[in-house]
């Protein structure tokens, strides 16, 4: 069902506020569906693939184990700039382990998105990073050029929800996880091609 900025801008707030988070209303709508153009589901799962490897290179402080991953998949030029820097170090400093370890965070909802999550929780819990991990260090596909996504709806419902939660949490909500809300917010707006960035570069503003 097609809905304008609007009512999904407050359908989010109806939604935070049951559970007793602070909510602008200030906030703007955010994209109408006629104006994003969703990531192909191919794209979409080499993405994941990235960040799996750079999560597990940060995991292990050392990126040498996870190069024959990047090879069977031919990842390199699927890499950001900021990847390939990482996984072409000899060790991962304490900084950059923090960084991309998190990014096992911002695989969730593009795992949802291509439907190998069904719901997609509310962040107040963190994910299993080692499950996360193994999921894709086993993935194997015969063609990714078939996998789809879910609908722009719906991609849309979530990408407004997270962009005022996570306005929530810079006003000082309690009970979800900041780094988990912002993470997430991150890889949503890449879906919905957020200003056009690439994943370096998106923006999570509030």
């Amino acid at each position: 069902m097609t809905i304008d900025a609007e009512t999904r801008k407050q359908n989010s707030i109806r939604v935070l506020k049951a559970r007793g988070l602070p909510v602008s209303d200030s906030l703007p709508e955010i994209e109408e569906a006629a104006d994003v153009t969703i990531r192909s589901g191919e794209a979409i799962v080499y993405r994941l693939l990235c960040l799996t490897a750079v999560a597990q290179a940060a995991f292990l402080g050392r990126p040498g184990p996870v190069l024959p991953f990047v090879g069977r998949w031919k990842l390199d030029p699927h890499l950001t700039p900021q990847e390939r820097a990482l996984l072409q170090g000899d060790a991962v400093s304490e900084a950059d382990a923090i960084r991309f370890s998190w990014r096992v965070e911002a695989m969730v909802p593009l795992m949802w998105a291509i439907g190998l999550i069904d719901d997609l929780w509310f962040p107040a819990e963190d994910v299993n990073a080692q499950e996360m991990l193994d999921y894709w260090q086993d993935f194997a596909h015969d063609d990714l050029s078939r996998i789809g996504h879910r609908d722009v709806e719906e991609i849309l419902d979530q990408a407004d929800l997270i962009y005022r939660l996570h306005g929530a949490v810079r006003d000082g909500a309690e009970g979800v996880l900041p780094d988990v809300v912002r993470e997430r917010h991150h890889a949503l707006n890449w879906l919905i091609g957020y200003e056009g960035d690439d994943w370096d570069d998106v923006q999570t503003d509030t």
